[in-house]
């Protein structure tokens, strides 16, 4: 069995998914966040097994969103179809994203880039 980021409850076979549970309630959120806003809807996440990943599946186009507690280096924790592109399912009004950026995020955006004119 593959351990989660090297974790000893796991290398003991004592692992109730209840040790990292914090952690990844959180990806789990980003991931749903980041597939409804492309209008995805996700079914419920479900363990890999032997794998320290969850994933779901979105119910109108079968593309996937997953979580990975111990993604190898330079990987991203969520990733998948259904957190990076658009349902090809949905309606358009529901995916429907503004790419304008407001005055406000242009200038922390400038001052992020720039951050000796500060």
């Amino acid at each position: 069995m593959v351990r989660c980021k090297k974790c000893a409850v796991g290398l003991l076979g004592a692992c109730s998914l209840d040790y990292c549970q914090q952690e990844r309630e959180v990806l789990i959120e980003q991931a749903q966040q980041a597939a409804e806003e492309r209008g995805h809807t996700l079914s419920s996440f479900e363990k890999v097994k032997d794998y320290p990943i969850w994933q779901a599946t979105c119910g109108q186009c079968g593309q996937t969103a997953a979580v990975n507690l111990d993604p190898p280096a330079g990987e991203p924790d969520v990733y998948g179809d259904a957190v990076s592109g658009v349902c090809p399912e949905a309606e358009v009004s529901e995916t429907e994203v503004s790419t304008e950026k407001t005055s406000e995020e242009n200038a922390w955006y400038d001052d992020l880039a720039n951050p000796e004119n500060q």
